[in-house]
């Protein structure tokens, strides 16, 4: 399932100004880079409220991810009806928990200050377990360090997805409707 969520998570002195935040609005550039596999890119867009969010995929492989609070649907290109998990199935997903929880930057992982120009953490999962497919992100914020401005997943294949963001909008009004499931996505 290709399902990562990004959101950062710090050591130290962190921005809670973006912990403490209930919504958001993001366009996101995702680049795979695999040293067995060609370059992949997509576009996207991320909408949180609390703990709902919908993540769509605009290029290649188009999908839509649509998390309620109580379960998540994945709409994959092509098809009509959404894979269907239940809450408590991606609960400890440490994607997942930042997106909807993310005080969690302050308890399930280690953090580390790596630079401060640009500014940039490393983070690894203080438990590892079947939803913890990779072994360090690296977050990297703005000049005033209130928000993220990319996420680097380095898994344990030595595979590394990174996340751009642009249009970032903290605190966006986001209707219910983005956060219900739909016939077809």
């Amino acid at each position: 399932m290709k399902f990562l969520l990004f959101l950062p998570l710090f050591f130290g002195v962190f921005p809670d100004s973006f912990v403490q935040t209930d919504s958001f609005s993001v366009t996101f550039t995702q680049v795979t880079q695999n040293p067995l596999f060609p370059e992949i890119r997509d576009e996207g867009t991320l909408q949180v409220k609390g703990c709902k969010f919908r993540f769509a995929y605009t290029t290649n492989e188009k999908r839509i991810t649509i998390g309620n609070c109580r379960e998540v649907y994945q709409y994959l290109e092509g098809q009509s009806e959404p894979l269907v998990y239940q809450w408590e199935e991606l609960s400890q997903n440490p994607f997942l928990q930042l997106l909807i929880n993310r005080d969690v930057i302050h308890t399930a992982f280690v953090r580390e200050k790596i630079s401060d120009d640009p500014v940039v953490y490393r983070l690894v999962p203080k438990e590892t377990g079947k939803d913890t497919p990779f072994m360090v992100l690296k977050i990297t914020l703005n000049a005033n360090e209130t928000r993220p401005e990319a996420i680097e997943v380095i898994d344990e294949t030595q595979q590394v997805t990174t996340y751009t963001f642009r249009d970032f909008q903290v605190d966006a009004d986001l209707p219910e409707s983005l956060f219900v499931r739909e016939d077809t996505p």
